[in-house]
């Protein structure tokens, strides 16, 4: 609508005006992550001095990692059942008795399928402590049924950010949550995940089932020798076997 004094403002100069002020808030906000970066940056250069392990969740958004943080931490970060509950990073120590040292856990942005390139960018300050990790924790909805999506999904975005070498634990969340008749025999293996063996680990980040086993496995994983792959979880299936659903 157009006119002086009439609602929806002078037409055509509004609409300018609103493009203008659109304008300005993607630079503004562009500013602020261009200094986030560089405050992520200074961080990570801290840790590598003091010689820290660094570890980061990633996973399907709503997998649980939230919930998991808290669980290893005893941190208060914000957990719920929605799109995106984690926008910023949290970092927290967690101390491992069996490596006798303390490490860097840092929780992520969930991930999506077909995360918009817009979004890459977006969360860039947030997912770089993935693609600078010393490890990763794959966190996985294993009540999902469509969790191998999921899983593909989140290996995509960590290509795309150039996390994909990192070394990984598969961490199948939720066991509380899974059917008794599809419930696995042995909740510590190995699988196979993008042409690569790496361990996994069944947990209920709700009730604090496998916690005690997968902390014993990220000491392991810290103690091992530079380079290596890091142990064998325990119980492991051969690699020529075949792994429960």
């Amino acid at each position: 609508s157009g006119g002086i004094g009439m609602r929806g403002g002078p037409g055509e100069t509004q609409i300018e005006l609103d493009r203008r002020m659109i304008g300005e808030s993607i630079k503004r906000t562009k500013e602020r992550l261009e200094k986030v970066k560089k405050q992520r940056a200074t961080q990570r250069r801290q840790r590598e001095r003091r010689d820290t392990f660094s570890i980061s969740l990633v996973g399907y958004t709503n997998a649980g990692k939230s919930s998991l943080f808290n669980g290893l931490v005893k941190a208060r970060a914000y957990a719920a059942d929605q799109l995106f509950a984690t926008l910023d990073t949290t970092t927290r120590q967690l101390y491992l008795g069996e490596a006798g040292r303390s490490v860097s856990l840092s929780d992520t942005v969930g991930f999506i399928r077909d995360l918009p390139h817009g979004l890459v960018d977006a969360f860039a300050a947030t997912l770089q402590e993935a693609a600078d990790a010393d490890l990763l924790l794959h966190i996985v909805d294993a009540s999902n049924p469509s969790h191998p999506e999921q899983m593909a999904s989140v290996m995509g975005v960590l290509k795309d950010i150039g996390a994909d070498q990192v070394p990984q634990i598969l961490v199948f969340n939720k066991l509380d949550a899974i059917d008794e008749d599809h419930i696995p025999l042995v909740l510590s293996d190995q699988m196979e995940l993008d042409g690569q063996t790496v361990p996994r680990i069944y947990v209920s980040a709700q009730t604090g089932e496998g916690l005690p086993a997968l902390r014993a496995l990220l000491a392991a994983h810290v103690v091992a020798p530079a380079g290596g792959q890091g142990p064998e979880s325990p119980g492991a299936f051969p690699k020529n076997e075949s792994l429960p659903s």
